[in-house]
């Protein structure tokens, strides 16, 4: 078999990097003749049907001309949103469960409500310090109809949020004991833990409260304090059974630059105010 010579071996015709751009900028709706015109033929702009028109070009401070994705941003906002939302893990039963719609009735429930809406309308600067929040007290006075509505405003910003139980922390970290290819590490379970941008603890308390449950918990709470990461603590102890129960180190890191608000108003379950 005789091979071809050198120079009559057939290559591809090499693309021009122009006409590349230009079949992208095609593809994805551009006007690609308008690549090298004056700046003053920009912004463009697409249509949404939902939120109207919204650009698809700008022309910088060098009068560059700079593509943006042709994506509505108001469509892409709410698809994040749906999301967070999703990966929040808010309890179906508090979904609907917001700050217009939590009923007061005696004066401890309006200053609850008062520090929580102030907690969910500052929480880029509550981050900041890595501000947390403490609520504890009688069962059914309102603790998880308030940490949801904060959940839900500050998934609205478009921070993280997960909402888990301490069993859920406990549980999950244990899990990684079993043996087994798919199971992660316990520091990785941790740290998934400690990534949200805020962490919503419920059922503090509930659990045997022994050493090593006690020490699952300070990891996660430290690992939070260390990253300046907000955590939220529901309980139905009392101050002094909260810090019994997560260890005095814990309970500190949670007590600084944070709030702490007792509940101490009657059920709403047994008929009386929320």
């Amino acid at each position: 078999m005789t091979m071809p010579k050198k120079s009559e071996r057939k290559h591809p015709p090499l693309a021009h990097a122009g006409d590349v751009a230009k079949g992208l900028l095609a593809r994805w709706g551009f006007d690609p003749d308008n690549v090298a015109i004056l700046p003053d033929r920009h912004p463009q702009y697409r249509a949404c049907e939902r939120h109207g028109r919204y650009p698809i070009s700008m022309v910088d401070e060098q009068d560059v001309i700079r593509y943006m994705a042709p994506v509505c941003p108001v469509c892409a906002a709410e698809q994040a949103s749906r999301r967070l939302m999703e990966s929040a893990a808010i309890p179906k039963r508090y979904m609907g469960c917001g700050f217009d719609n939590y009923v007061v009735e005696v004066a401890g429930q309006q200053t609850a409500l008062d520090v929580c809406r102030d907690y969910a309308d500052h929480f880029e600067d509550r981050a900041c310090k890595g501000s947390c929040l403490i609520l504890c007290g009688n069962p059914g006075t309102g603790k998880n109809h308030l940490a949801s509505a904060i959940a839900q405003a500050v998934l609205s910003k478009g921070h993280s949020v997960l909402q888990v139980t301490a069993y859920d922390i406990i549980a999950r970290i244990r899990q990684t004991w079993q043996r087994g290819a798919d199971n992660k590490a316990e520091l990785d379970v941790i740290r998934e833990f400690a990534e949200a941008r805020l962490l919503i603890i419920d059922e503090v308390g509930k659990t045997f409260g022994s050493d090593g449950e006690r020490v699952h918990l300070f990891e996660v709470i430290d690992h939070r304090y260390r990253d300046l990461k907000p955590t939220i603590i529901l309980s139905n102890e009392s101050i002094a059974g909260i810090e019994k129960y997560l260890g005095s180190a814990a309970f500190d890191r949670l007590c600084q630059n944070g709030d702490l608000l007792l509940f101490d108003w009657k059920s709403h379950r047994r008929g009386g105010a929320l």
